[in-house]
């Protein structure tokens, strides 16, 4: 059987600063200039829109680099027809540094990203025409030599998912063998140890346990909500974060294994911003495996 990797990878502002006032006579030079040097340290990105695993199309905005102070970012998703194109639909929110996502019904058709952000600035993504609306497969990348001969998922129709833990511990023993072996494989990169956190825990959990119940695998839940939008429902406020799933791993070995082997998860284990970690494992079906990082 094949296993499953994702990661994600989301950071916050770490800086913040307020340009100085100027003169009314030269605000306008002085507005230009501003505009030409926050273009030039801070992007704004749009990706193509895609069908996502849940048959929906879906469009990625984002804000990104040295970007200073919050403004409205605006994600659309437009579909390229005779005469004016039409907004599919449409979404904001006040930023520094974000990806946002939208997500509409999806029909086959020719689609576009558009993002707009500060000083006028409007991104448009490529072109793509969306010829089925089928699910997308989950990308099942070959799992190391030593984590082949025991990579296929649980047989057994009885598996249950892992229960929350009782008495104020954090996370099962398989949970926390996963940190204990992320936090080893940090430490020979130089990073401090990760803090496994009861709030990064419960939203971990919840995902994994909501890909078993529903048989999805994706960072986007099933009612859409992203990754963000998890650790902030759990209680956990942060300024850098990022995530990292699996399916299909029989062990905790197995499954820190195959993230170091992939750069994007390993990017996220050994990215020694973060501070602290959340791990969730559900058996039925998967098992699903579930890892957040963030930095409060």
């Amino acid at each position: 059987m094949k296993t499953s990797l994702r990661a994600l990878f989301c950071a916050g502002v770490l800086l913040a600063a307020t340009l100085p006032a100027v003169g009314s006579a030269s605000a306008a030079t002085a507005q230009a200039q501003a505009a030409q040097a926050q273009a030039a340290r801070c992007r704004i990105v749009a990706s193509k829109p895609a069908v996502n695993q849940l048959g929906q199309l879906t469009a990625v905005g984002s804000r990104t680099g040295r970007c200073f102070g919050k403004t409205r970012v605006r994600v659309r998703i437009k579909q390229s027809v005779a005469g004016p194109d039409t907004t599919l639909k449409s979404g904001s929110k006040f930023v520094r540094t974000a990806k946002l996502r939208v997500r509409a019904t999806c029909t086959p058709g020719v689609y576009y990203t558009q993002v707009t952000g500060r000083f006028g600035q409007v991104v448009n993504s490529r072109r793509v025409n969306i010829t089925t609306c089928t699910p997308a497969p989950a990308p099942s990348p070959s799992p190391s030599p030593s984590a082949s001969p025991s990579a296929s998922p649980s047989a057994s129709p009885s598996a249950t998912p892992s229960t929350p833990p009782t008495g104020g511990a954090v996370g099962t023993a398989v949970e926390n063998e996963v940190v204990r072996l992320t936090n080893a494989e940090r430490a020979k990169g130089g990073c401090g140890p990760l803090t496994h956190d009861a709030k990064l825990r419960t939203a971990a959990f919840n995902h994994s346990a909501d890909m078993s119940a529903k048989n999805y695998f994706s960072h986007d839940s099933a009612d859409g909500r992203d990754f963000g939008d998890r650790l902030r429902q759990a209680g956990f406020s942060f300024r850098a974060a990022g995530e990292n799933i699996a399916k299909g791993y029989q062990t905790a070995a197995q499954v820190v294994q195959g993230w170091m082997n992939s750069p994007g998860h390993k990017a996220n284990i050994m990215n020694c911003t973060y501070t602290h970690i959340g791990v969730g494992h559900v058996v039925a079906g998967g098992p699903y495996w579930t890892q957040d990082f963030a930095k409060p």
